[in-house]
């Protein structure tokens, strides 16, 4: 009877132990702050933020976008204070229908609903959703790659 309850305990434990790492690893595939329902995206310089470099605004370089940030790696730190601001991204999603609204199907009604600034040379970036603002370390490849968006024109 002893060899029993050993063994229901045995298995509980491996399910609870797969089952919390399972839980784990869905809440770091939700950090995505909603990036993925992004329609456009468009690529400024800080010193002139009204001149639009680059604009991403096909779902499938949306997608290699999005996936390219590696938002699961990225970290809470503070930005070193001799860093320069380097590029600003703008990121569009489609408005919310509310409710006794008509849908507007054929409308597309794009809302900037984020911003991520990027800084000259250091693997940091600022992310400001709503009134939300984020102080963030990414990995080295990410800050390379939003640094070479800004020099191709689509």
């Amino acid at each position: 009877m002893k060899k029993v309850y050993i063994g229901v305990i045995a298995a509980l434990s491996i399910i609870l132990l797969f089952g919390c790492s399972s839980k784990e690893k869905e809440m770091k595939e939700d950090v995505n702050l909603g990036f993925d329902q992004a329609k456009k995206v468009e690529v400024s310089s800080v010193t002139h933020p009204d001149v639009v470099l680059n604009t991403i605004d096909k779902q499938q370089d949306i997608n290699t976008f999005i996936n390219k940030l590696k938002v699961d790696k990225w970290n809470a730190a503070e930005i070193p204070a001799d860093a320069k601001k380097e590029n600003v991204y703008k990121m569009y999603q489609e408005g919310t229908v509310k409710l006794g609204e008509s849908s507007n199907k054929g409308k597309k009604d794009l809302k900037q609903v984020a911003t991520v600034t990027t800084y000259k040379g250091v693997p940091y970036i600022d992310v400001e959703i709503k009134n939300l603002n984020l102080k963030l370390k990414v990995p080295n490849d990410v800050s390379e790659y939003l640094s070479s968006q800004s020099q191709q024109k689509h």
